[in-house]
């Protein structure tokens, strides 16, 4: 192992400066800077922080020790996706629509929907979380670990990216668990996606998808 390869005290580096900047802007900077401000204005100052706090540093980490990623950046972008089942897509979307006929009593569209938000939580924010957490942590897991603890570990991280905006936005214990759990095995399910395929682009459309289907259904 020479200086230059990704250890594991250089991922847990990253992992701690990565949740702790994360955490101040949630919880810090969005209440005091973020939300007094408009919805346009307040998507296009998240977006950059986004970009220079995810999309960039992740970038960067994957092309810098592409040696020790199971895939290189160019690579998840060209690989050519293996089969990959259709059922599951059809899973994928079935949940958010079970969830809406249990919790609103029927399938429409939410009340709170917001055309606007679907340029920055579908597309944005597909991109950006599954660069990070795909495309870059579960990638370099994949290189130390067998799959399963890779995976594992990829969706306990993935799952407390979360818990910053749950706790601001105050969400009860019982929501709480229950989105715990839902995102736990939404990140499973990526992960999956991204090992069959060998292409980023995969999760990323799924994980758009979803996002799509809960703005539409629930509002956020």
């Amino acid at each position: 192992m020479t200086r230059n390869s990704l250890t594991p005290a250089k991922i847990s580096l990253y992992i701690i400066i990565f949740f702790a900047v994360w955490s101040i802007k949630e919880l810090v900077i969005r209440p005091v800077f973020l939300d007094p401000l408009d919805d346009i204005a307040n998507a296009a100052v998240g977006t950059v922080i986004k970009l220079l706090v995810w999309t960039f540093p992740a970038a960067l980490l994957i092309r810098r020790f592409h040696d020790d990623m199971c895939v290189g950046l160019k690579e998840m972008f060209t690989n050519k996706p293996k089969r990959f089942k259709g059922a599951s897509v059809l899973l994928l979307v079935f949940i958010p629509v079970l969830q809406s006929l249990i919790y609103n009593g029927g399938v429409a569209i939410h009340p709170n929907f917001a055309p606007l938000s679907l340029v920055w939580a579908v597309v944005f924010v597909g991109i950006t979380e599954e660069l990070v957490f795909r495309g870059f942590l579960l990638n370099a897991f994949l290189k130390k670990m067998k799959m399963k603890y890779a995976v594992a570990l990829d969706a306990v991280l993935f799952t407390l990216i979360h818990y910053p905006i749950w706790i601001y936005r105050g969400i009860g214990l019982t929501d709480l668990l229950i989105a715990s759990v839902s995102v736990l095995l939404l990140s499973v399910f990526f992960a999956y996606s991204f090992i069959k395929t060998k292409n980023i682009l995969v999760p990323m459309i799924l994980h758009m998808m979803w996002n799509l289907l809960t703005i539409i259904l629930f509002g956020s």
